[in-house]
């Protein structure tokens, strides 16, 4: 009677150690190395009765993305510090010195300098042409242009010159702020385009 206690006793231990082996083969965290007994077993590679299915080792995860969403980075504010030429013509430059993000728009700073002995001729349109007359084109093609420039609150429908050695720091502010992913241009007046802007 006796003997029989401890050959029953036995037995159950080693059907629990053996349950217990392979559950914990289960657990591991590059699957199922075995099909033992358990509730797992015939479960396929990588995937649990439990939970959630697991990638198999040396697969790439699988995309939490949402088919057809698109991740839009949000530029955060402040200045960015640059320098793209935009016009240079050998004598008189016009760069690209930084951009800014504020609640909703973007300022676009740019510095005009001239070498020339008789300066540099500028001239500022009339308000309403001034703002038709620079624009950023966006990454998906929209146009935007700026709601104030400096020649539009400084000098609207002048001429002026920019004396020999002198720098006049210029500016646009545009209602839009391109997402931090897409890279975006300037068209500045009739004096070109930088392309391949990004903030």
């Amino acid at each position: 009677m006796l003997r029989k206690h401890l050959i029953g006793l036995i037995v159950g231990v080693v059907v629990i150690v053996s349950l217990g082996a392979a559950a914990v083969v289960w657990l591991t965290p590059d699957g199922p190395e075995s099909t033992g007994p358990g509730p797992d077993a015939a479960a396929p590679a990588g995937v649990t009765t439990s939970g959630p299915t697991q990638p198999t080792p040396g697969s790439p995860a699988p995309s939490t993305t949402v088919p057809g969403a698109v991740a839009s980075a949000s530029p955060e504010a402040g200045p960015r510090q640059m320098s793209r030429l935009l016009y240079d013509d050998g004598q008189n430059t016009a760069t690209v010195t930084g951009l800014e993000v504020t609640a909703g728009t973007l300022r676009v700073q740019l510095r005009y300098a001239t070498r020339s002995p008789g300066g540099w001729v500028l001239s500022c349109p009339a308000r309403t042409a001034d703002l038709q007359s620079s624009h950023l084109t966006l990454a998906d093609g929209r146009e935007v242009f700026p709601v104030d420039t400096y020649c539009a609150s400084q000098r609207p429908g002048t001429d002026f010159t920019l004396r020999p050695g002198a720098v006049l720091e210029s500016w646009g502010v545009f209602p839009v702020v391109p997402s931090g992913d897409d890279p975006f241009s300037l068209t500045w007046y009739d004096l070109g385009t930088v392309e391949g802007l990004k903030l």
